[in-house]
């Protein structure tokens, strides 16, 4: 199968987009998704939140409630159980044959999704609802190797007075960071930690800006952060965590019990090191209409 075959050509992208990938760690996407369906996405997001789920299974994961500060970040994980509509974004083909480019995999799985909802917060506030500085791979080391990527599809546009998100470029050659110290809510994600950089590296915050319906994709290494919204609407964003269909499990880290968790519960036998991160609750992505076994 040639390349032409393999990817429509609105979905192909340039040996010179792969190589800014490989140097860089992170990818934009022209808009892939029109008005009426991110006006959509924006009314199934909130159903999800208000717990209205259309299949009547719940996410696996919430960590917002009704009632919680209205300037927390809403975030619901694998909302993808709960609704057709959000399934349609984080299953996307055109998102699957992109990433399968950027990851050089004939596969690709989605891991998990996210909804996030950062409220605008106005520019007096206190600082509320931002991510410190972190790399995704930190808390995914039950996966091997490392080489799950995320799409982030912005639904109303993301810039950096709504708190777009951040990237260090290059970061996702730099090896593992301590993650998890410098991941917090409400940080102060101008100051950047001082990471191990390897000599002759520079640390660059570069902002990741999209327009309605664009997708950024970030390597599960690239470290990232957010600031806060602080205009008076809301910045909303549905996320594809996705890995290679290579991807195998590494036990032994304590890392996402809840994936780990789900995993095991598909499986017939015990779960054991090795065994290849799959079934229906992992679909594959891409190619399309590929078995999920």
């Amino acid at each position: 199968m040639t390349e032409a075959q393999k990817f429509p050509s609105k979905h192909q992208i340039t040996e010179e987009q792969i190589g800014f990938w490989e140097e860089n760690g992170y990818f934009i996407s022209p808009s892939l998704f029109g008005e009426e369906e991110l006006q959509q996405g924006m009314k199934h997001m909130a159903s999800v939140f208000a717990e209205d789920y259309e299949t009547n299974v719940p996410p696996n994961i919430r960590k917002w409630w009704a009632g919680d500060p209205e300037t927390s970040m809403k975030n619901v994980d694998n909302a993808w159980w709960s609704d057709y509509y959000i399934r349609r974004f984080v299953l996307s083909p055109a998102i699957g044959a992109i990433a399968s480019q950027l990851a050089n995999t004939d596969s690709v799985r989605l891991f998990q999704d996210q909804l996030l909802h950062k409220p605008g917060i106005g520019a007096d506030r206190p600082r509320s609802a931002t991510v410190g500085w972190h790399q995704d791979w930190a808390y995914w080391k039950c996966t091997t190797p490392a080489h799950a990527l995320t799409a982030r599809i912005s639904l109303d546009g993301e810039y950096e007075e709504n708190g777009c998100m951040q990237v260090i470029r290059g970061s996702h050659r730099w090896g593992v960071q301590d993650g998890r110290h410098f991941f917090q809510e409400d940080a102060d994600v101008n100051d950047i930690p001082d990471f191990r950089a390897p000599d002759g590296e520079t640390v660059e915050a570069v902002p990741l800006i999209l327009e309605p319906g664009g997708v950024s994709f970030h390597h599960s290494m690239t470290l990232h952060a957010s600031t806060e919204n602080r205009t008076d609407n809301p910045r909303r964003t549905i996320i594809a965590h996705m890995i290679p269909g290579e991807t195998r499990y590494q036990p032994g880290t304590g890392d996402h019990a809840y994936n780990v968790a789900v995993l095991s519960a598909q499986k017939d036998s015990a779960l054991e090191e090795g065994d290849i991160w799959e079934g229906d609750r992992f679909p594959v992505i891409y190619p399309p209409d590929a078995p999920n076994g």
